[in-house]
């Protein structure tokens, strides 16, 4: 296994709750898929959960070098479904990816009352 790069992101979470209503869903359709919102939906926790996701997606953007050209915050998709959280890439997001020979992503993230930071370790 190679070590191609860590990402690390924290967001504070009432600075995300003031700029991400939960119910302006055209501006948090920019940032999380349809199935990123539907688990955020059936969580007791939204905000936490969601600011969790987009600390993630920031420590992704960190590895491949930032939002590209043409690459939409939704083509970075953070799935846990089964409990561990899993990076999904689509788009320009995996072709960036796949240039730079990405083939496994770990992904940890966590929650405090105030503050949501997620890390990623992506090999080859």
């Amino acid at each position: 296994m190679l070590l191609i790069g860590i990402g690390l992101d924290l967001v504070e979470i009432p600075q995300f709750r003031a700029l991400y209503a939960l119910d302006d869903i055209v501006v948090l359709g920019r940032v999380f898929s349809p199935f990123e919102l539907g688990e955020a939906a059936n969580s007791t926790s939204q905000i936490d959960r969601l600011a969790g996701r987009f600390a993630a997606k920031e420590a992704v953007l960190k590895v491949l070098g930032g939002l590209q050209q043409g690459t939409a915050m939704t083509e970075i998709e953070i799935r846990a479904s089964a409990g561990q959280p899993t990076i999904h890439l689509s788009g320009q997001a995996a072709l960036r990816a796949k240039e730079m020979q990405i083939k496994s992503w770990l992904l940890s993230i966590t929650h405090t009352q105030n503050a949501a930071a997620a890390v990623v370790i992506a090999s080859g």
